[in-house]
């Protein structure tokens, strides 16, 4: 039985595909079909049948799409209330699809109504759990984002669904989670590294480190950092069933298009270098480099329906920009422009960019504001003295805790979520000084 993975580094999701002889079974695809259509075509594999774990929290599903694209079985909880055809299941239920069997388990916690799916195969009668957002590599998927009301009961419900895995699959099972790759639906991480089986979670999983489900359940609720925004439109979209995402490079506007646009209300987001971005922007225009984090924090910073101008250059990429932001269901990209074009019209702003070992010699003695834009556990963990905390996703909501009159000078722990932040602190005319650093840095000249 072969198992090919197909990643979402901008996501941290990881969709698989199951395969013996020509047969191929699909689990938790992205919206981007064509990427597992093209794969399967070029290695001879039929797609026979597509399981989805859950309605997930932090991705538009391509599940329904290339169910319907295909006419294959889509295998999707009995109780989801979805607004359209698939094969409804249930715990214990068992499919086969050629010489691969599918056995469903159902394993709340996550979701209510989250499901694992162990496959066999004649070849491989130990096989593999695609455990989606239950059992991780040495975590659990989070259970707080249904409702305030279910999070402690969907604890409880985690880890008694890990326990099950752990108890009723052997131990040579292959793990083949859908969340934990930086996926913001993953709960607590652990330091050591698993195994890949079943059984060797049994050794680094954080579950099995509580004896105890109560005390289990107090550790994950009290741990949880908020979660992006955009999250709570994913659930809807999934039960309402997306349409394939096939994204195609905006088109190429002018300076006074993008000029005029911006001032109907779109926003101008810079995927360009952070440090071209404060080399040198168009006035206005907030930076979100284009990367693994972008579409996370574009999507937890600006409302869903925002209509997007992408400001370039000549080494940009905004097919794939725009390819990432479909993922979490953003889709109204105006157009594309050219920074030196815009900044033509619109004019063009620096922004100072430092590093600690600077901050501590020269600015920490000038008047100002120190910022930290991280979560707020990673402020609890370690601190700079002095720094006001706000968390990225909150700046544009809480300008009134900052003082206009004074530089602010913003840090977080490697420099990303900081020049984003500055960048939409200068936008809004706020003097900015930006720590492009590790933190480590900072915290070993304290």
């Amino acid at each position: 039985m072969d198992i090919t993975v197909v990643a979402t580094p901008e996501l941290g999701d990881r969709s698989y595909v199951v395969s013996e002889g020509t047969t191929a079974f699909v689990v938790d695809p992205q919206r981007d079909i064509d990427r597992i259509i093209s794969s399967c075509a070029q290695r001879g594999l039929i797609i026979a049948g597509i399981g989805d774990t859950h309605m997930h929290n932090d991705y538009v599903s391509g599940g329904f799409a290339l169910a319907s694209e295909l006419g294959v079985p889509y295998l999707v909880h009995a109780d989801d209330p979805v607004a359209f055809d698939r094969v409804p299941v249930r715990d214990g239920d068992i499919f086969e699809f050629g010489p691969l069997t599918v056995s469903v388990l159902h394993t709340p916690g996550h979701t209510p109504t989250h499901i694992s799916f162990r496959i066999t195969s004649t070849q491989d009668p130990v096989g593999a759990v695609m455990s989606g957002g239950s059992m991780l590599y040495g975590s659990v998927g989070r259970t707080d984002l249904i409702s305030e009301e279910l999070t402690e009961p969907l604890t409880h419900a985690q880890y008694q669904s890990v326990h099950r895995l752990a108890d009723e699959l052997p131990s040579a099972t292959q793990l083949m989670p859908t969340h934990g790759f930086g996926s913001f639906c993953s709960a607590v991480s652990v330091q050591e590294v698993s195994d890949g089986t079943v059984g060797g979670e049994r050794r680094v999983n954080i579950v099995f480190q509580y004896p105890s489900e109560d005390d289990f359940v107090a550790m994950l609720v009290g741990s949880y950092d908020p979660y992006p925004a955009y999250y709570r439109h994913m659930g809807p979209a999934n039960l309402a069933g997306a349409s394939a995402l096939r994204p195609k490079t905006p088109r190429m506007l002018t300076g006074a298009e993008a000029a005029k646009l911006r001032d109907e209300g779109a926003i101008a987001v810079d995927i360009r270098p952070r440090r071209d971005h404060f080399d040198n922007h168009p006035i206005g225009a907030q930076l979100m480099e284009y990367g693994t984090l972008f579409s996370t924090y574009l999507g937890w910073t600006i409302p869903s329906d925002s209509k997007i101008i992408l400001v370039t250059d000549g080494s940009s990429d905004p097919l794939a920009a725009v390819t990432s932001l479909g993922f979490i269901g953003i889709e109204n990209i105006l157009g594309q422009v050219e920074a030196k074009e815009f900044s033509a019209v619109v004019g063009e702003r620096s922004i100072p960019a430092i590093d600690f070992a600077e901050y501590f010699s020269t600015t920490i003695s000038t008047p100002h504001q120190l910022l930290d834009v991280r979560n707020p556990s990673e402020h609890r963990q370690n601190r700079l003295p002095g720094a006001k905390q706000i968390p990225i996703y909150e700046v544009a909501d809480r300008l009134h805790e900052i003082d206009p009159t004074t530089t602010v000078v913003v840090h977080c722990a490697a420099g990303y979520r900081a020049s984003a932040a500055g960048s939409m602190l200068a936008a809004r005319g706020f003097e900015v000084v930006v720590i492009d650093d590790d933190l480590a840095n900072g915290l070993s000249l304290i």
